[in-house]
């Protein structure tokens, strides 16, 4: 997927717990003038784990939905994007209109985003959304902009290579970042399109549902 080699940059966990600290004064700044209230947080796994149970914690938030979708590598430059796991049911809520809190973690092209708020929205038609990534790509940071009633994010990348190295010096973003408890064989694959060996991942595959498939 990546064009170029790319070096990344681990995270340490003080340095996330500071992004997951000004992600939450963002969005309990925005709920509370705006007098919302979140109905539950729904966190894209495995990355929006993290930042999904910590907002939680800090917006007393005690429903927590957990939903998981994952691309698998094909080969010959395509793969699909597949859902594993989708905690939400129809009668979980008595109001038409509930908010949830969607967690992503590193957010580059944006399917496993736009697919989680269409998910959301065909159980859910009246719900409101406002979404949350611990980074996102520069490039594709207004995606989804106009499906949710708000966006918020740690800090920037240039995952998905829409800019120069002269373009992200002088906006200040960092290339390539990794999460504190990622790993770089997995990371690494993923950026090169190769499929990263899971335990059962043959099995899961079989037991998810398919939502999309891409060229890259």
């Amino acid at each position: 997927m990546s064009k170029n080699n790319q070096t990344l940059q681990q995270t340490s966990w003080e340095e996330y717990g500071k992004i997951m600290e000004h992600i939450f004064k963002q969005v309990n700044t925005y709920i509370k003038k705006n007098n919302i209230t979140i109905d539950a947080v729904v966190p894209i796994l495995r990355g929006g784990g993290f930042l999904g149970t910590y907002m939680a914690y800090k917006l007393h938030s005690l429903k927590v939905l957990p939903i998981q979708y994952k691309y698998f590598f094909l080969g010959d430059n395509k793969a699909e994007l597949r859902r594993i796991l989708f905690t939400p049911k129809k009668d979980m809520f008595e109001k038409k209109d509930p908010v949830f809190l969607t967690v992503e973690g590193d957010q580059c092209f944006d399917n496993t985003v736009i697919n989680t708020i269409k998910d959301l929205k065909k159980m859910f038609p009246g719900c409101k959304i406002i979404h949350i990534a611990d980074c996102l790509d520069y490039t594709y940071r207004d995606s989804v902009k106009k499906d949710v009633l708000k966006i918020f994010y740690g800090e920037y990348t240039n995952h998905c290579e829409g800019l120069s190295s002269e373009q992200c010096k002088k906006l200040g973003i960092k290339k390539s970042v990794m999460a504190p408890w990622e790993n770089t064989e997995e990371e690494m694959a993923v950026i090169k399109g190769k499929q990263f060996k899971y335990i059962n991942d043959d099995q899961i595959k079989k037991e998810s549902i398919k939502k999309a498939e891409f060229k890259f």
